[in-house]
């Protein structure tokens, strides 16, 4: 009796384990299935400043790994990703904040990863009568993407100072900042409010025209705080954090590394942003240090992404959705 109660122990466990070892084996295909199942991703990079973060990215072709396969584009302006990202065709993209956050509060649901860029806007001029805010009065200001980030925050400044964005300037919508920045070096036009690395490149080649007013320490004078609006957003999609969150942390997280590695290493880097057609390396090498490219993760972000979406909630609630995002806009949190 005593013989077979323990033939009938070493028969129970023999099968516990040989089901502990199918149930295993189970989840373990399962897992391997679901990773080798490739999720193709696309990332979306556009032409002039806000690509430059993306340079190490580009030029190592970076895949994440976690059954995620990357596709790199480059697109002339964020307002052309705008209905591929509806559409589902790009799933990571550089873009103004403002525009990220209003693709989470009306669809599709793109979350804030990271910032890439903070303020380098700057208004240059020849004409050597504006020295603050109110000389901007009478003024023809040439400056791109009505509607966009640059111009809701000129009118903000404006209003601030004063000035009515609709009667006391007149805002010239006509050129994009390379032809803007022709202008002012062939003395057809005076004063601009345009990016980085166009101011460098005007006064690089005009005798006259310079720097005359800067909105980042304009609005931390008037918001207070310490550091430069956040300018350029790394937004991801749902089709990313969801289905791959790792992938979409690996990602941002390489984003870092190529920003830093951009900073350190501008000739190189600058190699690599004219092969994928960017800007040429030699307007690059000069931006890279100029350009306001910053990795800033989105937790860490929050508060400054707030108080400036508050500031053009105030202005236009258009410009950001309607209201402001929740939470969970914030990849990581």
């Amino acid at each position: 009796m005593r013989q077979n109660n323990f033939i009938q122990k070493r028969l129970f466990i023999f099968f516990l384990m040989v089901f502990l070892m199918v149930a295993i084996g189970t989840i373990t295909a399962e897992g391997s299935r679901e990773q080798s199942e490739k999720l193709d991703i696309t990332v979306a990079v556009f032409k002039g400043p806000s690509g430059i973060a993306a340079a190490k990215l580009l030029g190592d072709n970076y895949q994440p790994g976690f059954g995620v396969n990357i596709e790199y584009i480059v697109l002339s302006s964020p307002l052309e990703a705008v209905a591929k990202m509806t559409s589902g065709e790009v799933d990571a993209v550089f873009l103004p904040v403002n525009m990220a956050a209003k693709l989470y509060t009306k669809g599709p649901r793109f979350k804030l990863a990271a910032i890439s860029g903070l303020g380098s806007l700057f208004m240059i001029s020849s004409d050597k009568s504006i020295n603050n805010w109110i000389d901007l009065k009478g003024k023809t200001i040439y400056l791109t993407g009505k509607g966009a980030t640059p111009d809701y925050l000129l009118r903000y400044l404006l209003l601030e100072n004063g000035l009515d964005p609709e009667n006391d300037v007149k805002l010239d919508f006509s050129a994009q900042a390379p032809q803007i920045a022709q202008l002012i070096i062939a003395k057809r036009a005076e004063t601009a409010f345009i990016p980085q690395p166009f101011v460098l490149q005007i006064e690089t080649k005009s005798e006259e025209a310079k720097t005359v007013l800067n909105p980042q320490k304009e609005l931390l004078r008037i918001r207070g705080g310490e550091q430069e609006f956040p300018f350029t957003a790394f937004a991801i999609s749902p089709k990313l954090y969801e289905n791959r969150p790792e992938a979409a942390a690996a990602l941002t997280e390489a984003l870092e590394k190529s920003i830093k590695w951009t900073l350190k290493n501008p000739v190189e880097a600058s190699l690599i942003i004219e092969r994928f057609g960017i800007m040429s390396a030699s307007i690059a090498e000069k931006a890279i240090p100029v350009s306001g490219i910053k990795y800033i993760p989105a937790p860490q972000a929050q508060e400054s992404v707030e108080d400036f979406l508050n500031m053009m909630l105030d202005l236009d609630p258009v410009s950001v959705g309607g209201n402001l995002p929740d939470e969970g806009f914030y990849f990581g949190k």
